[in-house]
């Protein structure tokens, strides 16, 4: 019966022994446990902070881009305004009948020129017409008509009704013109 007890006695000193290195096992793993969900929370807190913050920023540019469409023509406005009281000037000329028709002429003139270097200092370019060979995505087409003339080509604008513009690269508004085409090229309607 030796053999039966000194295993029990053997498995009861390797039972006893577990418990004593399992206590500072658990405590080591206890600390992991508890550091470990000090940076979960610290984690969770980074995330909430970025998430806020995110939100925040995504309002602020909302606002800001709002902001910015609200006053978009501020400072197109502002160029304008010399303009317009330049106009008002010239209204006051023309029902004072001391100025000659000449001389209130002269003055518009000026406004136009005026008018027309405000715009182009903010991009606008007029389209070439006369001249050129129709394209249809700057030029509308009018009217056609027939010419004999060999100096002329067939698809060219010989006139323009109505001067066409862009903003730097995008159309504003298509040229109406008038475009040439050929006594040969003609059906007879």
């Amino acid at each position: 019966m030796k053999d039966e007890t000194e295993p029990s006695e053997v498995d009861e000193s390797v039972d006893s022994e577990a418990p004593q290195n399992e206590a500072p096992a658990q405590g080591e793993l206890q600390a992991r446990v508890d550091e470990l969900e000090k940076e979960l929370a610290q984690a969770e807190d980074r995330y909430l902070r970025a998430a806020a913050e995110l939100r925040n920023y995504r309002r602020r540019a909302i606002e800001e881009q709002a902001q910015r469409l609200q006053y978009a023509h501020e400072q197109l406005i502002a160029a304008l305004l010399p303009v317009l009281d330049h106009m008002q000037l010239a209204l006051q000329s023309a029902r004072d009948e001391t100025q000659s028709p000449e001389e209130i002429l002269a003055g518009v003139d000026m406004i136009h020129r005026q008018l027309v270097e405000v715009l182009k200092q903010f991009g606008l370019t007029r389209l070439a017409a006369v001249g050129e060979q129709f394209d249809p995505q700057v030029h509308e087409a009018i009217e056609r008509r027939r010419v004999e003339d060999d100096a002329v080509a067939e698809g060219e604008i010989i006139e323009e009704f109505r001067p066409g513009y862009r903003v730097h690269d995008r159309l504003v508004r298509p040229a109406e013109v008038c475009v040439c085409i050929r006594q040969e090229g003609l059906d007879e309607d």
